[in-house]
């Protein structure tokens, strides 16, 4: 789980030094002020100090940051706590409760410790503030009862109460502190800002001042009304520093014998605890209120940008904005969506994009869009056809992706539409290239391989019947010698155009290479077929044509012919039928033979 530590500058080893001394600090002063009746520490403030260092560095640092602090729990606890015989394994479950909260909050939460939205506030008290100080308390409570001989239940309390009101009380505003937020407010912060804070947090100094200053009136609220204005004018920060100074204020002179818990009845240990949920109850208060803030800062951020973006992207460009919600209703549409779509805006607010889509493209849309709502990191592209108002077709090129409200869920897709009608009629024409015969303009041997791929295909499913015929020109070399190769090559265009002036709509004719043809009858019977190309063969014989010189050219083919079927492959079919072809030519040429 820990990287091997490497090694480290100067400037990080004091870092180390200098929160393995904090820890041990805060872990002697507290198990010397606060154990009352030789039992378990009311106040832990170590733990929450790791786990905000923690929190605040990268993962590959951890390993070197727990081992700072494992000797200094150790020591902290041998000095002052139970003795030599338990300071290890308590050091190790303390230690061990902040590696384990931050671990688990990482895993939970990407962000975790910026404390910027009411999940994660959530998740914090749930793990940092529960459950792993729960865990500890079993542990160490046992430890402590093996240790001192307290009753079990109380050392178990007394832990979980120190614990997780250390951490809930004191690690937000010691992350927020580590990870530079206070120092980054200070240096971005303008002169107004900064008198106004001056005066605001002197307001709250002096209401802890006067709530913790004297024993006559518990004026526990007092403090929340300065903290909140705080609060509302500086956001995170304000709050920070105003749960700094109340800490600082009240168990200064709460441990001096002043403030509101010297009214209660019961020991100092109580005393302590009951002022721990003071604070922590105060920072559940403040923390939730400048997540909040913060995330209607950042919304009205962001909804100013976005129109400011929307604004000119649309004054730049013909592209198309359009922003659909989760169920993919259009909620905007740029009034660019006219010029691909016919309708205005105004007439497509409100109705479900997908109604414009061509029937055929819409399963792939569906499922690109459904890519895009589940990635909210990435963009998905697709390309495909929308029905225009007066019914004729587009083509357009969306690319997508999710937007995400401020719970970090998605609440639909933004989209770039752009029209592409004439890099589609390109791209066609290119795959039209791909697979036509560029001398006689049939389609080529590719063509040919997946037609009879789909007509093999669809006999297998009994939907079709047909028939395969390869043509081969007799002596079409003896053309090319004794009239040039430019008579032979209007030869092939002769017969291909005799080819498919024989053939139906639907049926289709290749030219294989060279000499070579074939024609695919959809539908056909054998005997149908047989007439086909037996009139091709008939019609060519009586075809005279002209050489360059004016010489006349006569012209034979012989055939080979064969049924489809659903069990034989492609490669067996026209092995089959060209060896029924070749037949052909072995009995005399000029002639048709049917596949035995």
């Amino acid at each position: 789980m820990f990287r091997s530590p490497a090694p480290i500058s100067l400037t990080r080893a004091i870092e180390v030094f200098g929160l393995a001394f904090a820890y041990f600090a805060c872990a002697a002063l507290t198990l010397q002020l606060t154990r009352f009746g030789g039992g378990v520490a009311i106040v832990w403030p170590a733990g929450a100090v790791l786990f905000a260092k923690l929190v605040a560095s990268p993962r590959h640092r951890w390993s070197l940051l727990v081992l700072s602090c494992l000797p200094a729990g150790v020591l902290a606890a041998a000095m002052f706590g139970f003795g030599r015989g338990v300071a290890v394994p308590l050091a190790c479950i303390s230690v061990g409760e902040a590696f384990a909260a931050a671990w688990l909050l990482k895993r939970v939460c990407r962000r975790i410790g910026r404390f910027q939205s009411i999940g994660e506030v959530s998740r914090f008290l749930a793990i940092a503030g529960a459950l792993i100080p729960a865990t500890g308390a079993v542990l160490g409570g046992w430890l402590a009862h093996y240790a001192s001989g307290i009753p079990l239940r109380t050392a178990a309390l007394d832990w979980y109460a120190g614990h997780a009101l250390g951490l809930i009380a004191l690690a937000p505003p010691l992350v927020l502190m580590f990870r530079g937020n206070l120092s980054r407010w200070r240096s971005t912060a303008s002169r107004h800002d900064a008198f106004e804070a001056v005066g605001l947090l002197g307001a709250v100094a002096g209401a802890c001042a006067v709530t913790f200053g004297q024993n006559d009136i518990p004026l526990v609220m007092l403090p929340l009304l300065p903290m909140i204005a705080a609060t509302f004018r500086l956001g995170r920060f304000g709050a920070v520093a105003s749960v700094v100074l109340l800490m600082s204020i009240g168990m200064g002179c709460s441990l001096a014998g002043l403030g509101p818990t010297t009214l209660l009845a019961g020991a100092m240990g109580v005393k302590l605890q009951v002022l721990q949920v003071y604070f922590a109850t105060v920072v559940l208060i403040l923390l939730p209120i400048a997540a909040e803030l913060k995330a209607r800062r950042r919304l009205t951020e962001r909804l100013k940008a976005a129109e400011t973006l929307h604004r000119l992207v649309l004054d730049r460009t013909g592209d198309i904005v359009m922003r659909l919600g989760v169920d993919g209703t259009i909620r905007y549409a740029s009034p660019s969506v006219i010029q691909a779509s016919g309708y205005t805006a105004e007439e497509l607010n409100g109705r479900s994009a997908l109604d414009l889509v061509h029937v055929d493209d819409l399963p792939m849309v569906i499922e690109t869009r459904t890519r895009a709502l589940a990635a909210e990191d990435q963009r998905a592209v697709a390309e495909y056809r929308v029905v225009r108002k007066d019914g004729s077709v587009s083509w357009v090129e969306s690319h997508m992706r999710a937007t995400i409200g401020d719970d970090g869920r998605v609440t639909g897709t933004v989209s770039i539409v752009r029209e592409i009608n004439e890099r589609r009629k390109a791209t066609e024409a290119l795959t039209l290239q791909a697979i036509t015969d560029p001398l006689t303009g049939l389609g080529n041997r590719r063509a040919f391989d997946v037609a009879l791929a789909d007509r093999l295909a669809a006999v297998g499913s009994g939907s079709a019947v047909g028939c395969l015929a390869l043509f081969d020109l007799d002596h079409f070399k003896r053309v090319n010698d004794q009239h040039g190769h430019a008579t032979g090559d209007e030869v092939l265009r002769g017969f291909a155009q005799l080819l498919q002036a024989s053939i139906r709509d639907g049926d289709l004719a290749v030219r294989l290479g060279g000499e070579e043809f074939a024609i695919l009858l959809g539908g056909a019977t054998p005997e149908q077929a047989h007439l086909v190309c037996d009139r091709i063969r008939q019609r060519l014989a009586s075809t005279e044509m002209r050489s360059a010189a004016g010489e006349p050219v006569r012209v034979t083919v012989s055939a080979g012919l064969s049924p489809l079927a659903a069990s034989i492959e492609p490669a067996e079919l026209l092995a089959r039928t060209d060896t029924a072809l070749y037949r052909a030519k072995h009995e005399g040429r000029n002639r048709l033979a049917l596949v035995a």
